[in-house]
């Protein structure tokens, strides 16, 4: 499926990038879990970083685990005061050096392509000339996402960090900004140049894919999700590595390290890194804990 393989690569952009209703689209199951364990209980939830101004209701697996939760970790403190500073840092990060352009860097026919899709969505290609491969790609991403109406104030864990600060819940991160922007800015040309060229491949046919994701990611539909978000990545090994599977490990480790809680922290991370045999459902399960899917029935959990 080529129009799908670039989600999961910009799934990640999105996590970052956010720092800077019909039956059809009903709550549905979510991605939820709950995991028991040497340290006791909490719940497992896969987000949608953006979600739709007019489709941002969440699904009543979701719900109920943040009612039963004292505590909300996400990927990154949401609450901190330090988040408000990240756009700043990631567009000072994203900056090429001054001895570099970027139509040198990215040669006559792809700077051509990119200052096209620059300017169609809005920009100024001149001032966007300075931005390292890897920011412009988000830029563009995360523009196209802004025109189909997906938002991060709409977005799970911009909902749920308002809702936390209401009721009292703390907020803590698996990481910091910093790390998740030293991620992106760390990248071999090479791969900067390669996720820019799949960006603008992937741009025209956002639309439908975003649909698909949203639908999918509300149906709690593992293997449609798999299949959406590590396409991808089967392109590019190197990437799959630094973005998901040695962050999901880092996190199990942090994870299994934590004291018992009561009542339960609800861990909230993007859907990508719930899939597959290197999600964190899989290697947490392998470290012993034992864990149940959540639906939309409060009575019904199924095995994953």
């Amino acid at each position: 499926m080529r129009r799908t393989k670039l989600l999961g690569v910009l799934w990640f952009y999105i996590a970052v990038a956010s720092l800077f209703a019909t039956a059809a689209h009903a709550a549905g199951n979510g991605l939820v879990f709950q995991l028991d364990g040497p340290n006791g209980r909490f719940y497992l939830a896969g987000s949608m970083h953006l979600l739709h101004a007019d489709r941002a209701d969440l699904p009543a697996p979701l719900e109920r685990a943040y009612r039963d939760s004292a505590s909300i970790v996400m990927e990154v403190d949401t609450d901190d005061a330090d988040a408000e500073r990240a756009g700043a840092r990631l567009l000072e990060a994203a900056q090429l050096a001054p001895e570099v352009s970027l139509p040198m860097l990215l040669g006559e026919a792809r700077w051509n392509a990119v200052r096209a899709a620059l300017t169609e969505a809005g920009f100024d290609a001149e001032r966007a000339s300075r931005f390292e491969p890897w920011g412009l790609a988000l830029l563009l991403t995360q523009a196209g996402f802004t025109r189909q109406g997906y938002t991060a104030a709409a977005g799970v864990e911009q909902q749920l960090t308002e809702r936390a600060r209401r009721d009292g819940k703390p907020i803590s991160g698996l990481e910091t900004t910093q790390m998740q922007i030293a991620l992106l800015d760390g990248l071999e040309p090479s791969v900067q140049r390669q996720m820019l060229d799949l960006t603008l491949e992937e741009l025209q046919e956002m639309p439908q894919m975003l649909d698909e994701l949203d639908v999918a990611w509300r149906a709690g539909d593992l293997p449609h999700l798999e299949a959406l978000l590590l396409e991808g990545y089967r392109q590019m090994p190197e990437l799959y590595t630094a973005l998901l599977v040695e962050r999901n490990q880092r996190w199990v480790s942090q994870i299994r390290t934590w004291p018992p809680a009561a009542p339960p922290r609800l861990v909230i991370v993007g859907a990508l890194h719930l899939v597959g045999e290197q999600g964190l459902p899989t290697l947490l399960q392998r470290a012993g804990y034992t864990i149940r899917r959540l639906t939309s029935s409060p009575t019904t959990r199924d095995q994953p």
